[in-house]
């Protein structure tokens, strides 16, 4: 079962920096992160498409085209008219030709792209997709709590329920040959990072659990996650592993780095 892997760049914006970066002082981490007057560092999105010629699978959105003006200057968002549909097209697919989405968390910087605003509602962006989310993941984002209510956006994701194309799946499942969730609880509750093995090699989607290389440091841990402390035991265990299996891991928010293998030294 051999996939070939697109890389989609569905556009960038802007967070603030010491924000993402914690209790790490600017003077630190300026240096691979240079900020905008606003102290906001540049992020992409970068989702990734796996083609087996069977499925067609896409994991992560980006943040969507449903966002108002405000919104957009907020997290000075960069993307064409419809990211999604115009960096398919570049590699030759259509938006009817995904079969599955799988989104790690419902943040909206991963899942705004998974519905569009047609005019009158939020419909799935992909008619033909099963949308695959972790049913804790499901449930922190109908039920919010207030540090991260602002990051879950109903319009992202409520549509894929009510269309019957929403699949949830139990932490650390299986989700498809050769593709599994490995769940983790630091940054939000139920975020699955998502791991394509193929011959014995594997790439890791590690989305917010490493968002930046920055983050390879263990210490560096975003303002955002609900508890640093269970984000510094997961990412501890799981640079373990990485170094040890010589996992590729694949950044969804880094600007310049798109994949990495690690080793460990002291």
């Amino acid at each position: 079962n051999k996939w070939k892997i697109k890389i989609i760049e569905s556009g960038s914006f802007k967070l603030d920096g010491g924000a993402m970066m914690g209790s790490v002082p600017k003077v630190l981490w300026k240096k691979t992160n240079s900020c905008d007057e606003l102290n906001r560092i540049d992020l992409s999105m970068r989702c990734l498409l796996l083609d087996n010629n069977k499925d067609v699978v896409l994991i992560e959105t980006g943040i969507g085209n449903k966002n108002n003006q405000k919104f957009i200057d907020m997290f000075c968002i960069e993307q064409s008219e419809f990211p999604l549909k115009d960096e398919l097209k570049k590699h030759g697919y259509d938006l009817k030709d995904i079969t599955h989405v799988i989104l790690t968390h419902l943040h909206f910087d991963h899942a705004g792209g998974a519905t569009y605003f047609d005019g009158s509602n939020n419909l799935p962006t992909f008619p033909n997709a099963e949308y695959i989310v972790s049913k804790t993941n499901w449930e922190a984002g109908i039920n919010p709590n207030p540090k991260d209510r602002a990051s879950y956006l109903f319009e992202n994701f409520i549509s894929l329920q009510e269309k019957g194309q929403l699949r949830l799946v139990e932490d650390n499942e299986k989700i498809m040959d050769t593709i599994e969730g490995l769940a983790f609880y630091g940054h939000t509750t139920g975020q699955q990072l998502i791991k394509v093995t193929v011959n014995n090699d594997s790439l890791i989607f590690c989305s917010d659990l490493i968002p930046l290389k920055s983050h390879l440091k263990i210490p560096w841990i975003m303002g955002y996650d609900l508890s640093a402390m269970k984000t510094l035991e997961e990412k501890t265990l799981f640079l373990e592993e990485a170094s040890r299996k010589k996992w590729l891991l694949f950044f969804y928010h880094d600007p310049k780095t798109v994949a990495v293998r690690i080793e460990k030294d002291e």
